[in-house]
């Protein structure tokens, strides 16, 4: 169904004949195969397949020889500079990629990650109710009813949808990718609702928009096989998409969504068993991308840090597009360990939390004040599945539609705004929320109708416009810093602050490796910095103390970091 167009790439002629640059040995001049053998025990991945991106100079006539001996290479559907080499073996797989670190034809390569589902079904089958019940749906409205699990709500414990949908219903206008396994379009709460491709005539055979895929008249299926059917058959997808965009106003229907108008673009690559793979993944994202959305709603992670997911994510930035993406489901603090791709530091990025019906973070939800942004409701979420019914499920997959409808709505009734205004206005709307403080940049639990209104709740901790710059002696690693290497950096303010912070101009540390401990004068942690950003402020601490602990481990090493600026509240 997808249709080549252009390619400069011809991998027809591979062989085995070539003697090949990259199925090397563990004795070659570079000695890292114990930790891509790591790498590869740790996170799950298809075997024997690694994402490659090639360097645009590289030439036809080279690439033979790059690839010759593997058992095959295959080039993304939705960007050419993108392939998925098939390795013979695991050992393979380690050796391919520690050679491709230094091969200078080689931007980067990285295992083809298992990604899956963050959410669960609750209540079998059998159980999904066949008659109209707003009141199971206590994330838009809570009255301290009873959950499924039959614990008592606190009363307003919800994101105050009624209140704002007397205000606005939505805007078909806004597109949503529902990035997951599939959507039932023909469900009767979503087929109202489920974006259609006017640039196409329907089963013609013939791409009539010219972007590379022929009759994607609801979306794209990239689950293992490529087709124009995004049929969900799993009931995640579906699920994700009642909770942004049920129809909430027509006669018969049981659920009503954060927006009842929109337009929802199924982007399947998860499979029936709510399994994908990262090459999958990052076609979705390079689709959507394509079909001009204004959000991305991203309920599943897995695997490590991904640059073709990176890359993918920041192209969806450069077109204005949000990408909203569950913190995962570890009860983990993200900060230190990263779930992606919430925890990818790109602005566009917006990671979402699970809370409660008593507005307590959910026991299985991953935090991390600095890199999961705001929490919303993700526990006990009653929701349209494949076939025409409904059912509840739990986690950080419930919680990013409840994000990703009140983007929607905000920006059906605001369409001037950008994404980075839309995610700010989300953020300083919340509700305040203590159990969050230290859980959440945002400290709260979304509100959409303060989102709606612009409306922003005082709060006890600094906000951004209290923070002032202080004088501070240059603090930053060596480019690149040394393996197996201890450096403190200890910052003393006025006797006079409140709190204080120090901000990075740039961090680059090898992730999950290599680590900045931000500690308070009491000489307690308050944060954990690893991977990499841009502009990144730490947590901030109480008092006019602040020691930055920085250490690394004894194998790769990146960059580093640089501090721009000591930042301080005063009493």
């Amino acid at each position: 169904m997808f249709k080549y167009s252009g390619l400069l790439w011809s991998f027809a002629a591979f062989g085995a004949a070539s003697a090949g640059l990259f199925l090397g040995s563990a004795d070659s001049a570079h000695s890292d195969i114990a930790k891509f053998h790591s790498l590869l025990a740790q996170h799950r991945h298809v075997p024997g397949q690694v994402i490659v991106k090639m360097k645009p100079a590289l030439r036809t006539a080279a690439m033979a020889d790059l690839f010759a001996n593997t058992a095959g290479v295959d080039v993304f559907e939705t960007n050419a500079n993108f392939a998925t080499v098939k390795l013979h073996s695991e050992s393979q797989t380690a050796a391919f990629l520690e050679n491709a670190a230094t091969n200078p034809a080689i931007e980067y390569a990285e295992p083809n990650y298992i990604l899956h589902t963050v959410g669960t079904r609750d209540n079998p089958p059998e159980n999904i109710p066949n008659v109209a019940d707003f009141g199971r749906l206590w994330g838009m409205k809570n009255t301290g009813q009873t959950d499924a699990e039959g614990t008592v709500g606190l009363v307003g414990a919800d994101i105050g949808a009624t209140k704002a949908w007397a205000v606005t219903t939505g805007n078909k206008d806004i597109a949503v990718a529902v990035i997951d396994t599939g959507v039932d379009y023909t469900h009767p709460e979503l087929k109202e609702n489920i974006f259609v491709n006017s640039g196409e005539i329907a089963d013609n055979g013939i791409d009539d928009d010219a972007n590379g895929f022929i009759d994607d008249i609801h979306g794209w299926n990239f689950a293992g096989v490529s087709t124009n059917n995004p049929m969900d058959d799993n009931e995640h997808g579906t699920h994700v998409s009642g909770t942004i965009g049920a129809k909430g106003d027509g006669a018969g229907n049981k659920i009503a969504g954060v927006t009842w108008n929109t337009s929802i673009l199924p982007v399947k690559f998860l499979t029936g068993s709510g399994s994908g793979t990262l090459a999958d993944a990052v076609k979705a994202i390079q689709y959507a991308t394509k079909m001009n959305v204004k959000i991305m709603s991203n309920s599943w992670g897995g695997g490590g840090f991904s640059q073709a997911m990176y890359d993918a994510i920041n192209e969806a930035k450069i077109k204005g597009i949000l990408f909203v993406a569950a913190a995962g489901n570890d009860s983990a603090n993200s900060d230190s360990s990263p779930h992606y791709p919430a925890g990818y530091q790109i602005d566009n990025v917006m990671a979402v939390a699970a809370t409660t019906n008593r507005d307590t973070l959910a026991s299985f939800s991953t935090y991390g004040k600095r890199t999961v942004h705001i929490a919303a409701p993700g526990h006990k979420i009653y929701s349209s599945i494949k076939g025409g019914g409904y059912n509840t499920f739990s986690g950080t997959s419930m919680a990013t539609p409840h994000v990703s409808g009140a983007a929607a709505l905000v920006w059906g009734a605001n369409p001037s705004l950008t994404y980075a205004e839309i995610k700010e206005r989300l953020m300083k709307s919340r509700d305040f929320i203590p159990a969050l403080s230290r859980k959440v940049a945002s400290s709260g639990r979304l509100n959409v109708y303060n989102a709606v209104m612009g409306i922003y709740p005082v709060s006890p901790e600094p906000s951004e416009d209290q923070w002032r710059d202080i004088a501070f002696n240059p603090a930053e690693s060596a480019h690149p810093y040394a393996n197996s290497f201890k450096q403190e950096f200890a910052f003393e303010a006025p006797e006079n602050v409140k709190f204080m912070r120090v901000v990075f101009s740039k961090v680059e540390l090898e992730d999950g490796y290599d680590f900045l401990k931000v500690v308070d004068g009491a000489g307690k942690e308050m944060d954990s910095i690893s991977g990499r950003g841009t502009d990144t402020p730490t947590y901030y601490v109480e008092g006019n103390k602040l020691t930055l602990k920085f250490s690394t481990d004894s194998s790769q090493t990146f960059w580093g970091f640089a501090v721009s600026k000591v930042q301080v509240v005063y009493k």
